[in-house]
């Protein structure tokens, strides 16, 4: 594939899964705080709510205890879980962040956090892991009216960066965060975590690697 250096000079990194090991975090507290209630949850389970935003979560929890009220319950109590393991430091930085995003900003590239998140929840997250300096800017999924997998928080994120699709790129280890840079109109590198990308997301890439660090060998 042809280099990117001199191509791009936005850069929009999802968080969870992407940056963070938090996927793993977001299973294990989910996990407990269900089964604290008495309701399973396989690893399985949670593929179905991986980079879709909180509303999507919060539904699927209230539809599977087939209560509104205690569903709602389960996602603020596994959500004070996670914010507790954040606070704790129980949340590692994925393999090549810190270089990749070094090695960005050092060629003037800007750097845009674009997560379905909450935004207190990615400033905390980003405050905890000392890294906030990379990032030029925050978009979060309560910005937009619909979340991954639509293209509407790249979008916005174009206007926010003011940049064309052309001069930009997105960072997804999701399905869903594919889908939605793929239908904004941006290249899109997928760099897979919980899921292996099918031919249809690969389709939809311009390149798949294994981790950040190999990702930072397309800007050389």
């Amino acid at each position: 594939m042809e280099n990117l250096k001199y191509q791009k000079g936005a850069f929009f990194f999802d968080m969870d899964g992407l940056l963070f090991d938090t996927e793993t975090l977001y299973y294990e507290t989910r996990h407990r705080i269900l089964n604290k209630h008495g309701y399973p949850y396989t690893e399985k389970d949670h593929v179905n709510y991986i980079g879709k935003g909180f509303d999507d979560t919060i539904y699927r929890l209230q539809k599977l205890v087939d209560d509104e009220t205690l569903g709602q319950r389960i996602f603020d109590e596994s959500m004070e879980l996670f914010q507790a393991e954040v606070e704790n430091g129980n949340l590692s930085l994925k393999r090549g962040a810190v270089n990749l995003l070094t090695e960005l900003n050092k060629n003037g590239g800007n750097c845009y956090l674009t997560s379905s998140s909450s935004k207190k929840m990615i400033m905390q997250t980003l405050q905890v892991a000392r890294i906030e300096e990379f990032f030029s800017g925050v978009i979060s999924g309560e910005e937009v009216e619909s979340n991954k997998p639509a293209p509407d928080i790249y979008l916005h994120a174009l206007t926010i960066a003011q940049t064309s699709k052309e001069q930009a790129i997105v960072f997804e280890d999701a399905k869903s965060g594919v889908a939605a840079a793929s239908q904004a109109g941006i290249d899109v590198v997928m760099v897979p975590d919980w899921t292996p990308p099918d031919e249809e997301d690969r389709k939809k890439t311009v390149a798949v690697v294994p981790n950040l660090h190999e990702a930072a060998a397309l800007f050389h």
